[in-house]
């Protein structure tokens, strides 16, 4: 775990133009760009809130290092995390702690899905499988303790009240895309009364099965084209960069507002702008979600406190696993030095008591210093288990002044 790093950018942490570079970079086939920096075990996590890779790092590098090959140029320089830190961002993430909108019920579910994928692939190994179990572990605490959000809460929830006072009974709103975020959003739009709700789609059966299920419209995306449903605001939720282009925004004059939480990003913001059309982007729901953290702030510093716990029990647990086989040989060799002296029951019973002070002593060291001073100590004793002590004392950088825990600036 001590190797152990999350690297990446959010809406949060730098802004839709970085997720957005970083997400066309590293998709799909990108990610061997990964691999040729040296990573063999990584778990990619990719939402539209976010681009993190989990992963650890490689035996002779450093964090530093590997965050400059991830870097892209000219584009916000990528967080990084390490160790325990990692550990406890990537439960935050699993948690829905550090969305821009706190709560959303699909995060756990989108964390658990990339490590399944992860795990198909053969990217994982025993870090990062103890990394992401542990986080949804933490994660599923946390939402069955702490009531941060009702269920259906999304990044589109923190738009819908800026949409509301346009959306009065008679007006329609087309919502394109009917994937995760498209479907939220339609969900929370079939609510309001005398609105016209309609989902375009380019593969049509799904925009449909949306539409039976939420008692809205459907249409291919093809079909919104060729017939263009006049609407007050449109929602874009697509893959498709500047999809709602010139052509598509001209087709809607009654069009006063458009929610663009595509990645990349759906509306063409010049052709926005010469139809004087506002455009809400996930960079503009910022102070939204500032705000809604101010509002959650006891609740917030509740499930805070849950991931403290459960990661030191986490972090505990795998120190003990990392120093058992020391522990064991320790345990041996008072046996070994207490040789026919005593009946074998009597004289393993005293080996265990006399490895009881500095066993206790380890456990304390490497809880207050690190594994490594624990391993540094072993070692010398000629009791460290090689492979973890290489683990733990492979070269990695300080935390830089100012950051976070665990995380370097």
């Amino acid at each position: 775990m001590e190797r152990l790093a999350l690297i990446g950018v959010s809406h949060r942490r730098g802004g839709a133009r970085a997720l957005e570079a970083y997400q066309q970079a590293y998709a799909g086939p990108g990610e061997a760009c990964l691999e040729r920096a040296g990573l063999r075990e990584f778990v990619p996590i990719v939402t539209c809130n976010r681009w993190d890779v989990v992963t650890r790092v490689p035996d002779g590098q450093e964090l530093e290092g590997l965050r400059r090959r991830i870097a892209l140029d000219g584009q916000q320089r990528p967080y990084a995390f390490l160790g325990e830190g990692a550990l406890e961002q990537l439960a935050r993430v699993a948690s829905s702690l550090d969305s821009l909108n706190p709560g959303e019920d699909q995060v756990m579910r989108q964390v658990r899905e990339a490590y399944r994928a992860a795990q198909v692939h053969g990217l994982t190994g025993p870090t990062t499988a103890f990394a992401f179990e542990t986080a949804l572990r933490v994660a599923k605490r946390v939402r069955r303790e702490v009531a941060l959000a009702p269920v259906h809460t999304s990044l589109f929830s923190l738009a819908r009240p800026q949409l509301e006072p346009l959306l009065t009974p008679g007006r329609t709103v087309v919502v394109l895309g009917a994937g995760e975020m498209g479907s939220l959003a339609a969900h929370s739009l079939a609510e309001l009364a005398g609105v016209r709700v309609v989902v375009a789609n380019r593969t049509l059966s799904r925009a449909q099965a949306l539409a039976e299920r939420e008692g809205v419209e459907a249409l291919s995306l093809a079909q919104l084209l060729a017939e263009p449903v006049d609407a007050t605001v449109l929602v874009c939720a697509t893959p498709a960069g500047h999809l709602a282009d010139a052509v598509l925004l001209g087709r809607m004059p009654s069009l006063e507002l458009a929610v663009d939480l595509g990645i990349p990003r759906n509306v063409d913001p010049a052709a926005a702008r010469r139809r004087d059309v506002t455009v809400l982007d996930v960079d503009g729901l910022q102070a939204a979600g500032r705000a809604r953290r101010d509002e959650l702030a006891g609740k917030l510093a509740q499930a805070e406190r849950i991931v403290r716990e459960e990661l030191d029990e986490a972090v505990r647990a795998w120190t003990e696993r990392q120093l058992g086989p020391s522990i064991r040989r320790l345990r041996a060799l008072y046996l070994e030095t207490i040789g026919d002296a005593l009946p074998p029951d009597a004289a393993r019973r005293l080996a265990h008591k006399f490895a009881h002070v500095p066993v206790k002593g380890l456990r304390a060291v490497a809880r207050e210093h690190g594994l490594e001073a624990a391993l540094t100590f072993l070692k010398e004793a000629g009791l460290a288990d090689g492979d973890a002590f290489d683990d733990a004392v492979s070269p990695a950088p300080q935390v830089a002044v100012g950051a976070g825990p665990g995380e370097h600036a």
